[in-house]
């Protein structure tokens, strides 16, 4: 029998998660700011795409208005208060470079800043960007990756920060199962379908 609740309008609701937390970057002239961000997705291999999804309200909206490139960075777990400092503050009440001592370089492609803590970074060239709901979804196109190759392992992390909402994060366990399209064919083979 099914347990599952069902409501009609949920409001907040955080049921896909945990999510990777990732931290947006953008530099206007000298200004740099980083804010966190859960809502981010991959959206094409060909061309590489990645949307990014910011409240109207953020400042970094107002600064990503006046460039054409933002920076998503990602974390190790141990870094989870990076991703509260930057998440829960704002650039318009504090510089966050230096008031929580984040240390950065540019990138090698675009002039957007890269956290010396990332153990990976895109960087973005915006080429859409359309509001949805209460955000809007900014579309870059990655033309840059760093990667620090000490937490991947065949390309999957082995202890990326996540989101878990409400303000709480975890990470991955190193558990990974590989179930794809041999798998299932040997599956099928048995089931002798």
């Amino acid at each position: 029998m099914n347990q599952l609740t069902f409501e009609l309008s949920s409001g907040k609701y955080y049921y896909h998660y945990p999510f990777p937390v990732a931290i947006i970057g953008v530099k206007v002239d000298e200004k740099v700011n980083f804010m966190s961000a859960a809502w981010h997705t991959q959206l094409s291999f060909d061309p590489p795409l990645y949307g990014i999804l910011i409240s109207p309200k953020r400042y970094t909206n107002e600064l990503i208005k006046q460039t054409d490139a933002f920076s998503v960075n990602f974390l190790k777990f141990e870094d989870y208060k990076i991703a509260g400092f930057v998440g829960r503050t704002s650039g318009k009440d504090l510089d966050k470079v230096k008031t929580f001592e984040l240390k950065y370089f540019d990138g090698k492609v675009l002039p957007v800043p890269v956290l010396e803590n990332a153990i990976a970074c895109y960087e973005c060239k915006i080429v859409d960007q359309r509001t949805y709901g209460d955000h809007i979804l900014y579309v870059g196109e990655i033309v840059g990756i760093h990667y620090d190759k000490t937490y991947y392992d065949n390309g999957l992390s082995k202890s990326l920060l996540l989101y878990h909402g409400n303000d709480r994060y975890t990470y991955a366990l190193n558990k990974s199962i590989k179930f794809g399209k041999e798998e299932v064919y040997n599956e099928l083979s048995n089931k002798k379908v």
